[in-house]
């Protein structure tokens, strides 16, 4: 799950306030890359850290920083009454990279564990002021965390840790001959915390197809058995059948005895399991028909088996799992059949308890706990769960009659990747995110906040003439972006705007860091007819994505709070909902599309002066950044499909970076293992000659990239094609047939991978 799992919707990439970015505190640099950033001229004369004094040297295009009071990030609503919130436990611990699960060990509540895919596990002090994380082991050397969702990803205590002191852990290796394997592997913990590596024995091991879908959670049930979460092997749609196949352990949950064995395993089959002694069946299945049960929890009062399942296009599942329990992938999705499998039937299926359309911004739900604690009674006896994406907390309590009594609670910061319970039973929750905000604490307050909005009409929001809403408000800045992020055509305009007194923080690979209160603006045009106008705003609970649809008058826009599909003359426009915003602009991505150096450092004619200056000349001119940026950064930039003066390459790689780099790039989202950034070598993207992870797409000796053979490159494949395996999948209905006849011109030209 590095960083998060296989959901197709993970990897859209429909962009809410911008066109392209890179991450944020990349290694990346000009220096890394055989490509020259750039190869003609950038009429610059910024030089790092130019002082006021120096500024007369400047050609600017803006002579002062518009004030700005109207148009600002909506504040958090305060509800006042007593609510469930989820707040920062450790707000002094330094990042942790990669985390994937959280847990304490029993009898010792002073100390909290928490894994990294990579095969580490530190601890730190159960205090609000921790500021420290203390290696307690390292098995880097098997695990296997190539992919986004690889790695070491689970963990349980032997219900008899107090007297034996074992920990089963869940990660991903490769055998001798370089197959993906699952390994499920028991460690002693020692007296003073520490876990000893030499003391692992692998339990279960065994083969899967791809690098997504692993499942990896562990937990023991009431009866001491181990179970397993194992995911359907990966790539898309099951493409082999195996949620539905009870003779392998893939798309399972599974259930061990690790306290004995049986002829040839290094554990025994539980007399209870329901396909024991089976012909054609593992005995080790408790149950089947999942796609990836990336997190599940028994409720230690009822023993009951809640599962959240990860869905592929449309639906993610909360699943109330029983013995023997069909749960219906690949044969169906959510409560219907699954539209990739022809034949499908629903008979004999367990439907989900709980089914989330991806309509309301949900990509990869993460299922968490029923509260069991004592330390707040109004929250007893609630499921609690969120979304990667939409990174909102929700709870449901299951009425005796089935019906579910939903709550939703505050958004939080990071994308949560797994809950946890303490000692006690009280619940925690771990994400990706900055420093000090990765571990949440569920609690009780007697004020919440939720999310604010913007208002129902684009006129009111501050950010357009209340009169014109076509033109916007002078305290709106206007940019343009070099490499563009194909928009099915239309054309774009963009504006960025930020509270007075407050600045822009470059980060070294040259991402713009904004302010909380900072607004970014787009508008969608065709024909000269307005179609959406985008708002992305940096609130004080995170960034928050808004679309408004533009009448057919043209006079003003509407909000919308869910995804829309609207026939635009021959074209299907899709407006995207909040959530889906979010999918794309992650910490990866630097969260504000399209504003980093490379992508602004060109010449742009100024309206407002009527001058043709260099973009991050005339923002540093006016006081935009903390500080103006480096040499290094005003010599790099990015191409666009058009310039004359810009190579081949240099344009074929600019527009993966801003059109595919977004989810593939290290830390993104992606389950595909690739890095499409401009600064990448082409030898280290993952493309040139190499074979392709998620399907051929019915090509004879495909390669994701094959070096002189546009036909054979799924690459471009996925450029041209319509279907499920276009890409991006989501913000594109039509084919750029500019950049696929680029593409196929820069695929034709290569002879090597270096």
């Amino acid at each position: 799950m590095k960083y998060l799992m296989a959901s197709p919707l993970i990897i859209l990439l429909t962009a809410c306030g911008g066109g392209s970015s890179s991450p944020a505190n990349s290694s990346a640099s000009v220096a890394s890359s055989q490509i020259n950033l750039s190869s003609s001229p950038v009429s610059s004369s910024s030089t790092a850290n130019i002082s006021s004094s120096s500024r007369s040297s400047v050609i600017s295009g803006l002579d002062a920083r518009p004030t700005n009071t109207a148009c600002l990030a909506p504040a958090p609503v305060q509800t006042g009454t007593t609510q469930i919130e989820w707040q920062s436990a450790f707000p002094q611990l330094p990042s942790i990279s990669g985390p994937s699960s959280l847990f304490q060990l029993p009898g010792d509540s002073a100390h909290w564990y928490v894994m990294r895919q990579a095969g580490y596990i530190y601890r730190f002090d159960n205090n609000a002021n921790a500021n420290q994380l203390t290696q307690m082991l390292n098995i880097d050397p098997q695990v296997d965390s190539s992919g986004n969702e690889m790695g070491l990803l689970g963990v349980a205590v032997h219900p008899d840790f107090s007297s034996n002191r074992f920990i089963f852990l869940y990660y991903s290796a490769r055998d001798v001959d370089n197959n993906i394997q699952t390994h499920v592997s028991r460690f002693k913990v020692n007296t003073d915390g520490s876990f000893d590596a030499s003391s692992e024995k692998i339990f279960l091991q065994f083969e899967r197809p791809f690098t997504n879908h692993l499942g990896g959670q562990l937990a023991f049930d009431h009866q001491g058995y181990l179970l397993i979460a194992s995911g359907d092997g990966g790539s898309g749609g099951d493409p082999y059948e195996n949620g539905q196949n009870q003779n392998t352990l893939l798309g399972k949950i599974l259930r061990i005895d690790v306290d004995h064995t049986d002829d040839g395993l290094e554990y025994a089959i539980p007399a209870d399991n329901p396909f024991i002694n089976q012909p054609n069946k593992r005995a080790e299945i408790w149950a089947y028909g999942l796609r990836n049960p990336w997190r599940f929890s028994l409720d230690s009062t009822t023993n009951d088996l809640w599962v959240g399942d990860v869905g592929q296009g449309k639906w993610e599942e909360i699943n109330l799992v029983t013995s023997g329990g069909n749960y219906g992938w690949g044969d169906m999705e959510g409560d219907f059949c699954y539209e990739g499998r022809s034949n499908c039937s629903t008979a004999n299926k367990i439907k989900p308890v709980y089914s989330i359309h991806h309509d309301t911004g949900a990509c990869s739900v993460i299922g968490g706990f029923v509260y069991r604690g004592s330390e707040f009674p109004s929250a007893y006896g609630r499921y609690f769960y969120t979304d990667y994406c939409e990174k909102t907390m929700r709870s449901f309590v299951r009425q005796e009659n089935g019906n579910l009594n939903h709550s939703v609670h505050n958004v939080v910061l990071p994308n949560i990747v797994s809950f946890a319970q303490d000692n006690q039973g009280e619940l925690y929750a771990l994400g990706q995110g900055s420093a000090g905000q990765q571990i949440l604490r569920m609690q009780v307050t007697n004020a919440g906040q939720t999310a604010g909005s913007f208002p129902d009409q684009l006129s009111a929001t501050g950010c357009v003439d209340a009169n014109n809403p076509k033109n916007p408000v002078s305290a709106m800045i206007p940019y343009q972006v070099e490499s563009i992020l194909w928009s099915d055509g239309l054309n774009k305009t963009r504006f960025l705007s930020l509270p007075d007194n407050t600045q822009i923080d470059i980060t070294n690979s040259g991402d713009f860091n904004f302010p909380v209160g900072s607004v970014l603006m787009k508008n969608f045009i065709q024909n000269n007819q307005h179609v959406e106008t985008r708002l992305f705003a940096h609130t004080a609970l995170g960034w928050q994505g808004f679309s408004y649809e533009w009448n057919d008058q043209q006079t003003d826009a509407t909000l919308l709070t869910t995804g829309k599909d609207k026939a635009i003359g021959n074209l299907l426009w899709h407006f995207p909902s909040p959530g889906e915003c979010m999918q794309c602009h992650t910490a990866a991505a630097g969260f504000s599309l399209g504003l980093e150096t490379s992508q602004l450092n060109s010449q742009y004619h100024y309206e407002s002066t009527n001058r043709i200056a260099n973009q991050l000349d005339s923002l540093s001119y006016i006081d935009l950044f903390k500080s103006w940026p480096t040499s290094q950064q005003m010599s790099q930039k990015l191409f666009s499909l058009t310039d004359a003066n810009a190579t081949v390459e240099q344009k074929a790689k600019s527009y993966l970076h801003t059109n595919c780099s977004n989810c593939h790039r290290p830390n993104a989202t992606s389950p595909v293992t690739l890095d499409l950034r401009f600064t990448t070598p082409l030898n280290q993207m993952g493309i040139c000659n190499q074979p392709p992870k998620a399907g051929d797409l019915g090509i004879a000796n495909a390669m994701i990239v094959a070096a002189g053979d546009p036909a054979r490159s799924t690459l471009l494949k996925r450029m041209q094609v319509l279907d499920g395996n276009k890409m991006p999948p989501l913000g594109r209905n039509t084919v750029d047939d500019a950049a696929v006849s680029l593409m196929s011109e820069w695929i034709g030209s290569l002879t090597i991978c270096n």
